[in-house]
């Protein structure tokens, strides 16, 4: 390892999860309080003379030698580096889900990254062809390094039955980890569900979901949500737990018996490589970031098919075979070890040779 990371968080962020962490932990809020005047005034020290003295002052008495996965750049003259992580162009896809303001500001930090930034960090090479088209010297400056979770410690995964008792959910269960956001395309497994229990006489399929239910894009969208649940009556086989904790939002995707993504837009989807690190089998919206991330046991439907979902959905139900499961979960823990070497190394690459 020839990286030391270290992690600036504002004052009040509660460290207890992250403590594990190899990393070094800095408190402050020289970033998270700053206004909008002193965030412009930075920004023109940038483009004017090619770094922010405040800034770089910053850095050098922590002895930070490079910024990495900030939303901000410190420009070509700055003693410190700058890697900025732009994780995906959903504003450029899906116009509609932001203010037009918003899109402008976007646009401006990306083409100013192309001239301010050492290099560019992306997650996915769908995202680099959307910066091409976006901006030329940003794509120009771009890198892929796409993401890998780590396996859950065995021993950190809770058991069936204590989830079981703790959620007040059924033993056999299809796990949705989403976000409610617009973007996230729920009311197509809702709408495949309804679809599901016309045929099914026992009426036992469950699909979980958790997730923050708030989207400032659609303040309603969760309402909606609600509302449909409600009218369909989808309640005992649409189970809402809300945000959880990351140890119980592990063990779930465990003890799934798949996971669903159906999203309409992602730039590198975090569930998709949870359940990968599991080998779980995975229910995906046939999006070109989806195929990218090519999960082994992965069953793709058309964003907006529930038909073509709901079919999915009841053939996975009715096949699954826990021997099989266990095995897979096995042969993908020894496997994913190997892609977080390959990814630490890769970023570590990028870090030191540019």
């Amino acid at each position: 390892k020839k990286i030391n990371p270290v992690l600036i968080v504002n004052k009040n962020f509660n460290t207890n999860n992250i403590k594990k962490l190899n990393a070094e932990i800095i408190k402050t809020d020289f970033f998270y309080n700053q206004n909008f005047f002193k965030r412009i005034f930075n920004k023109i020290l940038i483009i004017l003379f090619g770094r922010s003295y405040l800034y770089d002052n910053f850095f050098k008495k922590l002895k930070i030698q490079v910024l990495s996965h900030a939303s901000f750049f410190l420009g070509e003259k700055s003693h410190i580096k700058s890697f900025p992580w732009i994780p995906d162009f959903q504003f450029y896809h899906y116009p509609n889900n932001f203010s037009l303001k918003n899109r402008i500001l976007k646009r401006i930090n990306i083409l100013l990254m192309g001239y301010c930034s050492t290099k560019i960090i992306l997650s996915s090479k769908s995202a680099k062809n959307d910066l091409k088209i976006i901006s030329t010297k940003a794509y120009e400056k771009s890198l892929v390094n796409s993401f890998v979770f780590d396996k859950i410690e065995k021993k950190m995964i809770l058991s069936l039955k204590r989830i079981q008792k703790k959620y007040n959910i059924k033993k056999k269960f299809i796990y949705l980890p989403n976000q409610y956001f617009i973007n996230k395309n729920h009311f197509v497994v809702l709408k495949s569900l309804k679809e599901v229990l016309k045929k099914e006489k026992n009426h036992e399929i469950t699909i979980v979901s958790t997730g923050l239910n708030n989207d400032h894009r659609d303040q309603n969208y969760f309402k909606k949500i609600e509302a449909y649940i409600e009218k369909f009556n989808l309640k005992k086989n649409y189970i809402y737990l809300g945000v959880i904790p990351y140890q119980d939002m592990m063990s779930l995707i465990y003890h799934s018996i798949a996971i669903i993504n159906p999203s309409k837009f992602e730039g590198w989807s975090s569930s998709v490589e949870q359940a990968k690190s599991m080998g779980k089998k995975i229910i995906l919206s046939n999006i070109k970031v989806h195929r990218e991330q090519n999960p082994k046991r992965a069953n793709f439907f058309n964003e907006d098919n529930f038909l073509q979902l709901s079919k999915i959905i009841e053939k996975i139900w009715h096949s699954n075979n826990e021997s099989i499961e266990k095995k897979e979960i096995i042969n993908s823990f020894k496997i994913n070890e190997k892609k977080l070497r390959n990814y630490a190394l890769d970023y570590q690459k990028i870090i030191l040779n540019n």
